[in-house]
C-alpha cells in the first residue's frame, strides 16, 4: 500500500513538474503568434474617465500619493465608478492584456522589456487587491476593506495604462490612436 501512494505521489508530481513549464510555453507561444488587432480585441473597454476619476483621488500624474492625504471619494462612490467586483476583474483582465501588449512590442523594440516587466509586477499586485476583496465577500467584510483595495487595484490600472502608451509612442509603433481609444 505505501508503495502504490508512493508511485502515485510521485506521478503527481512529475505532472505538475512537466505542466507548469508546458503551461508556461503554450501561452508565450500564444501571445507570440496573436496580432495587434487580437491583442486589443481582448481589452474590455472601460470608461478612462472614471478610471482617471478613481486613481487620481489617491495618486498624482506622477504616480505619486496625494500630498493631503484627504480621498474625496467615498467607497460606495468607487463601488459605483468601478462596477464593484466585476469591474474589478475586468481590470484584472485588462492588466493581462496590457502585459501582452508591452511584450508585442519587444519583437521590435528590446527596451520595451522593462516597462512589460513592470507591467507583470503591477498586474500580479492587481491580482492579489482583487484576491483579499473576493476573500472579503467570502467572510462578509467586502465593505469594509472594498474602498482601499479597490482603489489601490483602480490607481496600478491607471498607471499601467499610461506607461503602456508611453511605450507605445517612444518605440513609435503604429496603432497608438486605436489604443487611446481602447484604453
Amino acid at each position: 500500500m505505501r508503495n502504490l501512494a508512493f508511485v502515485v505521489l510521485a506521478v503527481l508530481l512529475l505532472v505538475v513538474l512537466i505542466g507548469i513549464p508546458l503551461h508556461h510555453h503554450l501561452r508565450a507561444r500564444k501571445t507570440e503568434q496573436a496580432t495587434w488587432e487580437d491583442l486589443l480585441g481582448r481589452l474590455t473597454w472601460m470608461d478612462p474617465n472614471t478610471i482617471a476619476q478613481i486613481a487620481l483621488d489617491m495618486i498624482n500624474e506622477s504616480g505619486q500619493p496625494q500630498q493631503d492625504n484627504a480621498f474625496v471619494l467615498e467607497p460606495s462612490a468607487i463601488w459605483t465608478l468601478v462596477g464593484g467586483l466585476e469591474g474589478l476583474k475586468t481590470v484584472e483582465h485588462n492588466c493581462h492584456v496590457l502585459v501582452e501588449l508591452a511584450a508585442y512590442v519587444q519583437k521590435w523594440y528590446p527596451e520595451a522589456l522593462v516597462v512589460a516587466e513592470q507591467l507583470r509586477l503591477n498586474a500580479r499586485e492587481i491580482e492579489w487587491h482583487v484576491s483579499r476583496l473576493q476573500g472579503s465577500a467570502q467572510t462578509g467584510n467586502l465593505q469594509a476593506s472594498f474602498a482601499e483595495y479597490a482603489q489601490r487595484a483602480v490607481a496600478t490600472y491607471y498607471l499601467m495604462t499610461r506607461h503602456v502608451l508611453a511605450l507605445y509612442q517612444q518605440a513609435n509603433v503604429p496603432g497608438l490612436v486605436e489604443l487611446q481609444r481602447a484604453l
